[in-house]
């Protein structure tokens, strides 16, 4: 007995050794360690959270909406302290999560509390970035709205009508030639994404507006990859059908600019 507990005394003072040589390691030694750390946390935090990476998504979504929509210096430091500090307090909702799991994993009412305020925390910084948003781009979006509309509404239809026409002909046809068995919905290029890059291209052409190719781009990939992660369709496929829609809309605006003078191209 006097044995065993001496070797598991023995253990004991070599694991407490090894933990003292872990947080030497980890203690920030000067600022190039501390910097290090940091940036370790941002990345690990970005990995492991799903709603931390939203929310940097956004982040770049909303300064990128802040430059075309023309802040000024105010207002964009305005924006971009309101975007930090939502960012922030995910990062410490995250940091609650992390210790209160450490500390037990049997459910206990103040653990619930503690994860519950941190949530709350994030909640109302959201709300207040909203808020702060919604102040900084309501006169500017309706102002850009009101000129995207009027382009829409004075812009040709029938250009419109035939280029989805055209497409959905053209991937039809595809389809046909390219797919195997009975389920020629499921194969060849895919009618949604190439619609999709072709409206958005559409879009740009008309609108001739950086924050509305923005904002249909960023649809247009989400399409994407909800074709991709539903219907577990080939990538390779799927920017085919991408680049297909983008090639019949500039096909049919080059015929457009060309106009009747490509009777004179081809010699009539």
């Amino acid at each position: 007995m006097n044995n065993n507990q001496e070797n598991q005394q023995q253990e004991t003072n070599e694991n407490r050794e090894e933990n003292l040589k872990k947080l030497k390691n980890v203690k920030n030694k000067n600022f190039v360690t501390a910097l290090h750390h940091s940036i370790d946390g941002i990345i690990r935090a970005f990995k492991t959270e799903r709603n931390l990476r939203i929310d940097y998504f956004c982040a770049v979504c909303v300064l990128l909406a802040g430059i075309v929509l023309g802040l000024n210096k105010t207002e964009f430091v305005c924006l971009c302290l309101t975007v930090g500090f939502v960012i922030f307090s995910e990062m410490m909702n995250s940091v609650a999560e992390y210790i209160v799991d450490l500390v037990t994993d049997k459910y206990d009412d103040r653990a619930k509390a503690a994860k519950d305020i941190a949530a709350g925390g994030v909640l109302i910084s959201s709300s207040i970035s909203v808020i702060v948003a919604y102040f900084l781009f309501a006169d500017k979006l309706q102002n850009a709205t009101t000129s995207v509309l009027n382009a829409i509404i004075s812009s040709n239809t029938n250009i419109l009508f035939t280029i989805i026409f055209m497409i959905v002909v053209l991937i039809i046809i595809l389809k046909g030639i390219f797919g195997k068995g009975e389920e020629y919905a499921h194969s060849g290029p895919s009618l949604r994404i190439a619609l999709a890059f072709g409206l958005t291209t559409y879009a740009c052409i008309i609108t001739r507006s950086f924050l509305v190719g923005i904002v249909c781009g960023i649809l247009s990939l989400m399409i994407f990859g909800m074709k991709v992660t539903r219907t577990k369709a080939r990538k390779i496929n799927m920017l085919y059908s991408a680049l297909l829609g983008i090639i019949i809309v500039l096909f049919v605006y080059q015929l457009v600019l060309i106009g009747p003078d490509i009777f004179k191209l081809l010699n009539f």
